[in-house]
């Protein structure tokens, strides 16, 4: 038997009003890691909730649940398009994914994954900071997870890439010496950096300098529930409307934003090959900009500080 948690229900019970019975129940399982970042699956957790919460006056009532355990990506994959143990998960998209399954082309963090910040050896802090130009920064050996979407874009951008199978056995090649850089997404960095640096003293988040490629992390719905998709597609695009995606994402980070420091860093841009063509990059009001004079934190446009190649 499946280990299952229910996390929010909505008001549905099995009735009969005025002759006629209650609306379908829709059910939206997770799967949701059971080791990962606790702030960012809260988050997730939350903007599910919500996009469930805005449609109940027309899909009706509705139940989320949520079923723990860390699957590879191919294992997911397969969960996902029988639609048996689950039907929902929130992560990086793949082409594969995106033509296999049901996404919502709305970033669900408004592309905060979108800008990376690295763990790095304090030894190699004063290398990194020396580089000004694209070309000498993927030069410099980087660590990154053999199956991650990141690594397929960098390595498509040239990077001089040490790849391993996970998160942990990658801080310990950084900490060995390995390599120079570990590319983190900006709601991972400053948690995963917390957790660990008392037991790796030499582990520093790296201070001069972010890497930026578009990388939306994505819903996606099983095809076996495309009502649930729907459902979820037209809460999420109400959330865009008014303005609540974004309140709820500085909400949940506005520390982590604040500790970025995005005026003082050197942005390195690179393009992502992978990207589809649902990917809804002129939809500027669905991603999250720091530069923006309206919403941002920074004076200078992002183009203006950019190093060269």
């Amino acid at each position: 038997m499946r280990s299952m948690k229910t996390l929010i229900c909505g008001l549905g019970l099995s009735l009969v009003l005025g002759g006629l019975p209650a609306q379908a129940e829709d059910v939206l399982i997770r799967n949701r890691p059971t080791m990962g970042v606790g702030q960012r699956l809260e988050y997730t957790d939350r903007v599910l909730a919500e996009a469930m919460r805005r449609t109940r006056h027309k899909y009706g009532p509705y139940r989320i649940e949520w079923i723990g355990g860390t699957l590879a990506r191919e294992r997911m994959l397969l969960e996902m398009l029988s639609g048996e143990q689950f039907n929902t998960t929130v992560i990086a998209s793949q082409p594969s994914w995106e033509e296999q399954l049901l996404p919502i082309w709305i970033p669900v963090d408004m592309g905060l994954s979108n800008y990376r910040i690295s763990l790095t050896h304090r030894n190699a802090q004063a290398r990194i900071a020396a580089v000004r130009k694209l070309a000498d920064l993927k030069a410099l050996p980087v660590g990154v997870g053999a199956a991650w979407s990141s690594r397929k874009i960098m390595e498509a951008n040239g990077f001089n890439l040490v790849t391993g199978e996970s998160f942990d056995p990658l801080l310990k090649m950084l900490m060995a010496g390995r390599f120079d850089y570990f590319p983190r997404g900006m709601n991972e960095v400053f948690v995963e950096f917390d957790a660990r640096s008392a037991d790796n003293p030499d582990l520093a988040i790296e201070n001069s300098m972010l890497i930026e490629f578009p990388l939306p992390t994505y819903i996606f719905v099983s095809p076996k529930t495309p009502r649930l998709h729907q459902r979820l597609r037209e809460g999420m695009e109400m959330m865009v409307a008014d303005g609540s995606l974004q309140r709820m994402l500085i909400e949940y980070h506005e520390e982590m934003i604040r500790r970025t420091n995005f005026c003082q860093r050197r942005v390195f841009r690179i393009e992502n090959p992978l990207l589809t063509p649902g990917t809804p990059l002129q939809r500027k009001e669905v991603w999250f900009n720091p530069w923006d004079p309206k919403t941002g934190l920074c004076a200078k446009p992002a183009a203006a500080r950019r190093p060269g190649k």
